[in-house]
């Protein structure tokens, strides 16, 4: 499983949880930067990835555009390392989540 952190989180955890996720990018390394929600999780769904963001407006747009999969870090104004923990936490969650018919998860601290 793969996941495509949006560009309101840290580029810095693709490496931090590089065990768990192996493929996983950032969307400010990537090319995806200021594209707009639509674009990049229209990308996110077309390669195959979970998307993990801080934008609640995915909540909405996740609805509209097939096979997307999307997981919320909900209030997050935490630090990185706190942000890769729950993550880490909710491993198995997320793997369910993009093996399933779900859409939305919604994570909090």
């Amino acid at each position: 499983m793969k996941l495509l952190f949006d560009e309101s989180l840290s580029p810095k955890l693709v490496l931090v949880l590089r065990d768990l996720f192996p493929e996983s990018e950032s969307a400010l390394l990537n090319g995806l930067a200021r594209v707009g929600d639509r674009r990049i999780l229209e990308y996110a769904a077309a390669h195959d990835f979970v998307l993990v963001s801080t934008d609640g407006d995915f909540e909405r747009l996740v609805r509209h555009i097939p096979g997307a999969r999307v997981v919320i870090l909900g209030s997050c104004d935490y630090p990185t390392e706190i942000a890769a923990e729950v993550l880490r936490r909710n491993a198995i969650r997320i793997g369910e989540l993009a093996g399933s018919q779900g859409q939305l998860i919604v994570l909090g601290r």
